[in-house]
């Protein structure tokens, strides 16, 4: 009996520890960020497919983020990347992944080091501090006034990345297995905004000002 129960806890384990789960894409598409801007202490990016509200109470990473946007290192911002972003076809919660380059010449040499000697923080092809920030929990919304802010805060340079919508997927080692079966996209409520542009401030990009 004993012998046997120890068979059963050792085929527990070995399926447990031979089992991987992985996102598995479902479909991606070309994204274009037109305009990109904190308001509310909330990040908010307009795309031609999507517009994404990533909220600072939900995720700490954003706030963070907005700590960064607002520190005195962005007085040496150079460029703005967009890796990817990523929605989970299960909760429908979004994931960005954005790199921001800042230009040597405008940091100290202390301030150089300091930030190389944190995490996700690489050198770009010039030499310069390419810090990765991933910002999670967020959401898709409709902005109601869209058309006027990208009238006064649209990016001088759009930002193009990847849409990929993606499922967690959980395979065994041991097997191989396939998924043929396509997946209907579950699309929640899409809460509604009315962004007040008073409230809007541009981290990165060429314009002035918001009222002009």
């Amino acid at each position: 009996m004993m012998k046997k129960f120890i068979l059963l806890v050792i085929s527990i384990l070995f399926v447990f520890g031979c089992t991987t789960t992985q996102e598995k894409e479902i479909s991606k598409q070309t994204e274009v960020i037109q305009a990109f801007f904190i308001a509310n202490n909330n990040i908010y990016a307009v795309g031609d497919l999507n517009s994404y509200q990533f909220s600072s109470s939900k995720s700490e990473d954003v706030q963070n983020f907005i700590n960064f946007l607002n520190s005195k290192d962005m007085k040496a911002f150079k460029e703005a990347r967009i890796d990817r972003i990523e929605k989970n076809s299960e909760d429908n919660k979004i994931k960005a992944f954005i790199f921001i380059e800042l230009d040597s010449k405008k940091l100290t040499k202390k301030e150089i080091e300091s930030l190389f000697n944190k995490r996700d923080v690489y050198k770009s092809s010039q030499g310069n501090p390419d810090l990765l920030f991933g910002i999670s929990h967020g959401e898709l919304v409709k902005l109601q006034n869209k058309d006027e802010i990208l009238i006064k805060g649209k990016l001088s340079k759009p930002l193009k990345t990847n849409f990929i919508e993606y499922k967690k997927s959980t395979s065994f080692d041991y097997e191989g297995t396939t998924d043929g079966a396509s997946m209907a996209l579950v699309w929640g409520g899409v809460a509604i905004l009315m962004i007040p542009l008073a409230i809007i401030t541009l981290p990165f990009q060429a314009v002035d000002s918001l009222s002009k």
